[in-house]
């Protein structure tokens, strides 16, 4: 079910279409999306898009990259992307883990963030969680040498797992907390799910990790990572 509010981005505007990338499967070219060579970040599930936005109009020296599943919310920030002026973005539909294993090129992002992904907290549901092994080894492909990887939850339990996850990948990243993880962290363009879960009360956990100059092993044939992803995730 469309909420009212976002029946509106049913329709793109032609201002709006121009920050949204096509659903191929292509490996993307930096340089052609943005017709110049600049630091790369990347979002992933962007949500509403009040981070991706205000990042990119904070820094327009830099480019900007997001995956988002609901076709809607791409739209809504494009039209927020719109509203402060900032041409440094590209959006894209479509599901994060195919996203980062066939668009991304390989060691190209000095910055990846993951904010309040989906807990599924039910056990049962776990499976479902995008930040797998098999998630973060292929980002890990992404993400250039001292690149970081920054990852915000309310659910502590999956930050945990998600750091976990990372530190089997061996010699591939580096932690960038001395406790492995902090809480509370000021930021300075909070989402609306972290606005409305500090309101809450809710505590938030964030990880940072730094990538190492270590080539990320050979990636297993999709089949074979999707089944590792759902076998894994919630018992590493």
């Amino acid at each position: 079910m469309v909420s009212t509010g976002m029946r509106r981005y049913r329709v793109r505007t032609t201002t709006q279409a121009s920050l949204v990338g096509d659903l191929g499967k292509t490996v993307l070219d930096p340089l052609a999306l943005f017709g110049r060579t600049a630091p790369l970040r990347l979002e992933i599930g962007f949500g509403h898009g009040e981070f991706i936005s205000q990042m990119a109009a904070a820094h327009p020296d830099e480019d900007f990259i997001g995956v988002e599943y609901d076709r809607l919310r791409v739209t809504k920030t494009a039209h927020k992307c719109n509203l402060v002026g900032v041409n440094n973005v590209r959006l894209y539909s479509g599901e994060a883990h195919t996203f980062v294993r066939d668009r991304l090129p390989s060691a190209a992002f000095q910055r990846a963030y993951v904010l309040f992904p989906d807990p599924w907290p039910k056990p049962s549901h776990r499976r479902r969680r995008l930040m797998n092994r098999a998630f973060l080894l292929d980002l890990s492909h992404a993400i250039a040498p001292k690149g970081r990887l920054i990852i915000a939850s309310d659910t502590h339990n999956y930050a945990f797992q998600a750091l976990s996850n990372l530190t089997t990948l061996t010699g591939l990243w580096r932690n960038c907390y001395p406790n492995g993880y902090r809480f509370e962290i000021p930021t300075r363009f909070p989402t609306v799910f972290e606005r409305h879960k500090k309101s809450e009360g809710c505590t938030i956990c964030y990880l940072m990790m730094e990538r190492t100059d270590v080539p990320a092993p050979a990636r297993a044939p999709w089949p074979i990572v999707a089944n590792l992803g759902d076998s894994t995730v919630g018992q590493i």
